[in-house]
């Protein structure tokens, strides 16, 4: 049996002999293959043909998301030999590069190109051209906002006319349409007042080469009730001494038991809470500022800020039955109030609890309704429909439906969503919502109707504890503020 397998392991020796030569060969070449590739790399060849230098890599910044009339932008482009990169465009139409400096002149695509044409750097080593690197990108027209130059409300006793005014950022003209059947119409630039309610106004901007396209739409209440237009003599500390400029009291109280130590007014030592208003009386601001050094996240800690409103003429309640005076709410069908918040409370995106404290007074409290209001800007108009507040206290008063103020309002989601796109969603979660407790608000819109408006809370029951701003310092701020009219129209 051996020596019949003589010739077999013969034949099988010479075949992998044959074997390791060819892998030999192989392996020669690959090698020098790959010889060759470093050589490029570390200095011993060339970069697209031999001789000229080492390779050279250029990393470029993405330039794009300017818009038309934005000022010159400088690109940025670096080598790996730390030779000088130089730039061009390839759509000249759409964008324009003088040295580093590019340009947007149309909309389009535009295409710029970086390129080292290789030489030799400070240290003395040559460097072979590198491949031009570019950047595609489109431009696009730049945005511009609507100004509206128009009353918050107008009273027919007056005035039976109103000149309108609209601004675009971009100084284009500006076209007014508007009107609503019954209560006012709009010819040219004047506003004719026909009866009360709420007079709907849309100016438009129809952009050109390098704007888009943009509207801006509002509301002028003709003859609603009028709250408070403006408010003057801001109190500190524990004085409340603000008035509207139509006579009624203004308390607030804006406190935290870290701050204050417990169940107290926030003092002024240390700027933690304070009130200002502007000088013409149009602006008024309670802010409540913790510090953060104080704050303990998951700590138990109790903070909120409080704007008393009262109707015109009223400095409190009738403590022996039923306020006389305060508004009578009959057509209107909404709250409105421009409000603003400071920067860190916007990204919280905490809500603001609005409740009205009506004139029906039994035992030895006064009936309640409450809504939310979501603040979306830092500065912005608001409404919110008087068939969304629920009766959050009866008094004991048969026959009135109740909600809870906080398990039943103050858990309603936003109705704006995180962006435009999901608006439409979040309005339907918002009414589903409130749907839950439909009886309670069925209640409290009765209940409007057959008493009146005494005052206006404005409640920040969750202050803002986790977000903060630049602007906002080394303070979690929570700051409201009641800017011009608060009306029912």
């Amino acid at each position: 049996m051996t020596a019949q397998s003589r010739p077999a392991r013969r034949v099988a020796e010479i075949r992998r002999t044959s074997v390791r030569q060819e892998l030999r060969r192989g392996r020669m070449t690959l090698v020098s293959m790959a010889c060759g590739v470093m050589l490029a790399a570390c200095g011993g060849g060339g970069g697209s043909s031999a001789g000229e230098g080492r390779l050279q890599l250029i990393t470029f910044d993405y330039p794009g998301g300017g818009t038309l009339l934005s000022p010159p932008q400088k690109l940025k482009a670096t080598t790996t030999s730390g030779l000088p990169v130089k730039f061009e465009s390839t759509t000249p139409a759409i964008c324009t590069v003088s040295g580093d400096q590019m340009t947007l002149v149309a909309t389009g695509e535009c295409r710029v190109v970086a390129s080292q044409e290789g030489g030799t750097s400070a240290d003395g080593v040559k460097w072979a051209k590198a491949e031009d690197v570019s950047q595609l990108f489109n431009v696009l027209k730049r945005s511009q906002t609507i100004t509206i130059e128009a009353p918050d409300y107008v009273l027919s006793s007056q005035t039976r006319e109103v000149t309108l005014k609209a601004k675009a950022s971009s100084g284009l003209p500006v076209v007014i349409t508007g009107g609503t059947p019954g209560v006012c119409t709009l010819e040219g630039d004047k506003l004719r007042l026909l009866g009360k309610g709420s007079c709907a106004v849309t100016a438009r901007q129809a952009g050109d080469a390098n704007h888009n396209e943009t509207t801006a739409a509002g509301f002028i209440a003709v003859d609603p009730l009028i709250v408070a237009d403006g408010i003057i003599g801001a109190g500190q500390g524990s004085t409340n001494d603000a008035v509207t400029r139509q006579g009624g009291a203004v308390s607030v109280n804006a406190w935290s038991s870290i701050i204050g130590g417990g169940w107290e007014w926030c003092g002024n030592t240390d700027n933690t809470c304070f009130r200002a208003e502007s000088a013409d009386g149009r602006a008024f601001t309670s802010a409540l500022h913790i510090p953060k050094s104080k704050w303990t996240p998951g700590g138990w800690h109790a903070s909120s800020n409080t704007i008393d409103i009262f109707a015109p003429g009223l400095k409190a309640f009738d403590t022996a039955g039923d306020t006389a005076g305060g508004l009578k709410v009959t057509t209107e069908t909404a709250f409105a109030i421009n409000l603003g918040v400071n920067e860190g409370l916007l990204k919280a995106k905490k809500p603001v609890v609005v409740q009205l404290d009506l004139g029906k007074r039994n035992n030895g409290c006064n009936v309640t309704v409450s809504s939310l209001l979501w603040p979306a800007a830092m500065v912005g108009g608001y409404g919110i429909a008087l068939g969304d507040f629920a009766v959050t206290e009866a008094c004991g008063l048969a026959g009135v439906n109740t909600a809870s103020l906080d398990d039943d309002v103050r858990k309603l989601p936003s109705p704006w969503g995180s962006s435009p796109a999901d608006f439409a969603a979040a309005m339907a979660a918002y009414q589903a919502a409130l749907d839950k407790f439909k009886p309670a608000r069925e209640s409290a819109l009765q209940l409007i109707r057959s008493s009146t408006v005494v005052r206006v809370r404005l409640r920040l029951m969750d202050v803002n504890s986790d977000t903060s701003a630049p602007s906002d310092g080394d303070f979690y701020a929570s700051d409201l503020s009641v800017i011009g009219a608060i009306t029912i129209q």
